[in-house]
C-alpha cells in the first residue's frame, strides 16, 4: 500500500486520493455528530444510518407498503424491509396503517414523534453542512456537488436543481 501524504501535501497517485477519501468520511461523520444538539443525538442514538435512510424515504414519499420500502432501500428482501419497519415501530418513529383502498395492504408512515425527530435532525444536519461549506465559494460548492453526483452515478443535467426522491407510484 502506498504511504499517505501529510494533509496539505498533494497526493502522488489515484490510490492515495482514494485513501484520503476514506480517511475523510469518518472525520466528516464525527464532525457532523459533534454539531448535532446533544438531546437530538441521544434520541437518534438507537437509529442506524439504514433506518435513517428509511425514515427519509418515508418522509419524502409518504406512507408506503413494505414492498415499496424494500424497493426504495434496495433491500435484500421484503423480509428485511419488514424487519426494519418493525424496529422503527418499536422505536416509535413509524406507525403501521391499513390501506383504505385495499385492506390487505399495510403501509408505514412517520409517526408524529418520527416526523418531529426527523425534522429536527434534518435542520441540524443542514446547519452542519452549511457550516462545513462556509469556506467554499458558491462555485466551489456547485463543483463539489457535481463531482459527488458524478461519483454516485447520477446523470448530469443542464439545470441540476435539488435532488428529489422518486414520486410514489
Amino acid at each position: 500500500m502506498n504511504a499517505v501524504p501529510s494533509p496539505g501535501l498533494p497526493p502522488r497517485s489515484r490510490s492515495e486520493l482514494i485513501e484520503r477519501f476514506f480517511e475523510l468520511q469518518p472525520r466528516m461523520r464525527r464532525w457532523m455528530t459533534r454539531v448535532m444538539p446533544a438531546d437530538l443525538h441521544l434520541e437518534m442514538g438507537a437509529v442506524t444510518m439504514q433506518q435513517m435512510h428509511a425514515l427519509h424515504t418515508i418522509q419524502r414519499r409518504g406512507a408506503m407498503t413494505m414492498g415499496e420500502l424494500a424497493e426504495c432501500l434496495d433491500a435484500a428482501s421484503l423480509s428485511s424491509a419488514t424487519q426494519m419497519a418493525d424496529r422503527l415501530v418499536r422505536l416509535g418513529l413509524v406507525e403501521r396503517m391499513s390501506d383504505p383502498a385495499d385492506r390487505r395492504l399495510v403501509r408505514v408512515a412517520l409517526s408524529s414523534r418520527g416526523a418531529e425527530i426527523f425534522q429536527r435532525r434534518e435542520a441540524a444536519w443542514r446547519e452542519a453542512v452549511a457550516r462545513a461549506l462556509e469556506g467554499l465559494s458558491d462555485e466551489e460548492c456547485a463543483t463539489l456537488v457535481r463531482l459527488l453526483e458524478r461519483a454516485a452515478g447520477i446523470p448530469a443535467t443542464e439545470d441540476a436543481g435539488p435532488l428529489r426522491a422518486t414520486p410514489a407510484r
